[in-house]
């Protein structure tokens, strides 16, 4: 199995294991609300996933449940393409989100929201502007000039 990831990426920096655990549990979270994540994973961790789903506990059971390490073979084909665009990024983001101090942080649902905010831009790309909204009497005009066309 290829190793994607893994705490120790984290627990220098961090100083302890929880903490360590925040930027891969939150990044895997996101992975399992986006449907990112393999069957075979998804059948083995089918009581964490449900934990995901409804928001329950803390956020890094399931990467602690997990062994605190992620694969290629967990992610779907769409998983890795996100994987290869988002994981390279993820310590500058959580850093970004969460400053100065990413690691003291609370294992939480709401703090994952703020980094998941930020990753859902990865997966779908920035959001389009809003369209500018022409003023009411140029659009009855162009309507008018269109009858008499």
């Amino acid at each position: 199995m290829s190793v994607v990831a893994t705490v120790d990426d984290y627990l220098q920096e961090a100083g302890a294991l929880d903490k360590a655990m925040l930027p891969l549990g939150f990044f895997l979270a996101f992975c399992a609300q986006h449907r990112l994540l393999s069957q075979e994973f998804t059948q083995q961790r089918a009581e964490q996933l449900s934990a995901v789903r409804l928001q329950e506990g803390q956020v890094t059971t399931l990467f602690a449940a997990h062994g605190a390490t992620l694969y290629a073979d967990d992610f779907t084909p769409q998983g890795l393409v996100f994987v290869r665009v988002d994981l390279p990024q993820l310590h500058a983001d959580f850093v970004q989100t969460f400053e100065p101090d990413c690691f003291e942080i609370e294992d939480s649902w709401s703090n994952y929201q703020q980094l998941a905010d930020v990753m859902i831009r990865h997966l779908l790309g920035q959001p389009r502007s809003a369209p500018r909204s022409r003023g009411i009497w140029s659009t009855i005009k162009t309507r008018v000039a269109r009858l008499w066309h």
